[in-house]
């Protein structure tokens, strides 16, 4: 139902992707929103930039599995947006998108806010972690182990695995 521009997801989405880009986030650049209102409802759309040669991770975790830099260039880019207080509801294997071997995009922030700090972050790489598995186990070859799992923690933690 319709409740004012400013509380369309298309809107907010549009504006979070705007803040998260000046702060040197990556994230695809937003380009144009519309929201149309008939009567008590709405239908909306957005635009981003395409972000070139970018695969998602389920795709890529699919065919080969992924060495230990990438993981940790993965964790360390979560890190990154919990560090600003960004919220992703929806961090999954899908919503991660890779161009080169350790450089990692965030996309779908329809549902993503600014949270202050908390156990939210903890929950959220539990998400991650539960949307691997399930790709595992929907996959007939899904590269995902707990050593991955333990490369992308010393990315997210900016350690090094032993």
């Amino acid at each position: 139902p319709w409740v004012g521009l400013s509380r369309t997801r298309a809107w907010r989405e549009w504006h979070l992707l705007a803040t998260l880009q000046q702060r040197d986030l990556p994230v695809p650049q937003p380009v144009a929103a519309r929201v149309i209102r008939e009567g008590l409802f709405y239908t909306a759309d957005i635009i981003t930039c395409r972000l070139p040669d970018c695969r998602p991770l389920a795709d890529m975790l699919s065919e080969a599995p992924l060495p230990a830099l990438v993981w940790q260039a993965i964790g360390a880019c979560v890190r990154r947006f919990h560090d600003e207080q960004v919220y992703h509801a929806d961090l999954n294997a899908a919503n991660i998108l890779l161009d080169q071997p350790d450089h990692v995009y965030l996309v779908d922030f329809d549902r993503a806010r600014f949270r202050n700090p908390g156990r939210w972050r903890a929950a959220n790489l539990s998400r991650l972690r539960r949307s691997l598995n399930k790709f595992a186990g929907m996959c007939t070859r899904f590269y995902f182990s707990d050593e991955d799992w333990e490369a992308l923690l010393a990315g997210y933690s900016r350690k090094r695995p032993q």
